[in-house]
């Protein structure tokens, strides 16, 4: 019986070793499973995120090229005002000479 014992004793050793094995093997193979989907999802999340800053990237160069162009707007618009008002002032010079040399004529007649 102490041979049997022993036997059954290191069978069961090694089942219970053999299971702790398998037991592992699965868990990892679980693990595999479950890092290989996550980096799956990284990869597509990394691509959204790429397309993003590709896209921020873009509107940023679109805004930058409607503040220029607003600027030169602004800038063309504060030259037209001024011109405006110099050629404002140069015909109310103009028509008040013209006026005074109307009055002159009309008193003579």
């Amino acid at each position: 019986m102490n041979t049997n014992g022993t036997t059954n004793g290191r069978r069961d050793r090694v089942e219970a070793g053999l299971m702790a094995v398998v037991e592992a093997e699965e868990e990892r193979d679980a693990c595999q499973k479950a890092f290989d989907k996550l980096k799956v999802e990284h990869r597509g999340l990394q691509a959204e995120h790429d397309a993003l800053r590709l896209s921020h990237a873009r509107l940023q160069t679109e805004v930058e090229a409607y503040r220029t162009e607003r600027d030169e707007a602004v800038e063309k618009r504060a030259r037209a005002d001024v011109l405006i008002e110099a050629v404002l002032t140069l015909l109310g010079k103009h028509r008040g000479q013209s006026l005074e040399s109307e009055l002159a004529e009309a008193k003579l007649a």
